[in-house]
């Protein structure tokens, strides 16, 4: 059988060419879209390189700055391994130069308000890690309830809702966001952070202290104790109850009293405990209760918990 070659050459150049003209369309659809996308990408990407050099090397607070920072993911710091977003940072200093500008309060200098921004986002962060770490939730019912104070106390939700939009700047949802902040950290101090439940009786005469610490050892009424002896006057009606106490947080005639803390925490439920020399005098306690797992101050555990974190500062 004898192939005709030229008729099956024609035909095949003949397909390649109309499949040519068939596809140069789509050539340049295709061509013009990649090319729009390098526009964009190239756009983006300088617009990006300029609004960090203003947000990291000139510290800039324009309209257009902050604007950017809803668009492009500049980090303001790294917390063991998670990320602060500059957005969240001008958030916060808006609110404070609003503050600052209708009320015509001074503000910390400029090194200091930055540091005092990222420190508090910083804190913040940790302290919902470490509440998740110990199984403490924050509802948002603990957050209404906390926000139905805050109205309670301020006259109304209208004078809330005024105070924060002319003096902040800020929606009834943003400053949930920090009532639930706060929540966290009050949460923690009240739950995890150790405490004790005290009464005390405070006598100023090491021998008189001595006789009604015996008193109270050997099982004499305590309240009536408290009453006849203390020379406590904010607590010798009331048994010398002193609330919960965590560590640096007991304050007397304005003075502080470790010495009496530090034996109240090594106490036993229930045990009497001194005659201790303080600062105020001889102090005589009886535990009442005791909570918390972290036996430090809130300040000294954070501080612990930032050392062990890795922390990298990007706005300084």
């Amino acid at each position: 059988m004898k192939i005709n070659f030229s008729n099956f050459k024609f035909k095949f150049k003949n397909f390649f060419v109309n499949l040519i003209y068939r596809l140069k369309p789509r050539w340049q659809f295709r061509w013009i879209l990649t090319f729009v996308i390098w526009i964009i990408v190239l756009a983006y990407v300088g617009f990006g390189i300029y609004f960090g050099r203003e947000i990291y090397i000139k510290h800039s607070e324009n309209s257009k700055v902050v604007f950017s920072t809803k668009i492009y993911p500049f980090p303001a710091a790294f917390v063991g391994g998670n990320i602060i977003w500059t957005k969240e940072y001008y958030q916060q200093l808006s609110y404070i130069r609003r503050f600052s500008d209708k009320t015509k309060q001074a503000t910390p200098s400029e090194q200091d308000l930055r540091a005092q921004i990222i420190d508090q986002l910083i804190e913040n962060r940790l302290l919902s890690w470490e509440a998740a770490k110990n199984g403490i939730r924050v509802t948002s019912k603990d957050v209404d309830d906390a926000f139905g104070k805050i109205v309670d106390q301020s006259g109304g939700l209208a004078n809330v809702q005024k105070t924060l939009r002319d003096l902040y700047d800020m929606s009834e949802s943003e400053f949930k966001g920090l009532v639930h902040d706060q929540v966290v950290k009050e949460k923690i101090q009240d739950e995890l952070i150790a405490q004790v439940k005290v009464s005390h009786i405070l006598v100023k005469d090491e021998g008189r202290a001595n006789e009604v610490a015996q008193k109270a050892k050997n099982g004499e009424d305590w309240a009536g104790l408290a009453k006849t002896y203390s020379e406590d006057i904010k607590t010798r009606d009331s048994a010398g109850d002193l609330g919960w106490l965590a560590r640096g947080n007991l304050v007397i005639d304005n003075k502080q009293v470790p010495e009496f803390e530090e034996a109240a925490f090594a106490a036993k439920i229930g045990e009497i405990f001194g005659p201790v020399k303080s600062q105020v005098g001889f102090q005589i306690g009886k535990v009442e209760d005791k909570k918390g797992k972290v036996q430090l101050s809130y300040n000294n555990w954070l501080s612990n918990i930032k050392k062990e974190t890795k922390i990298y500062i990007f706005i300084k």
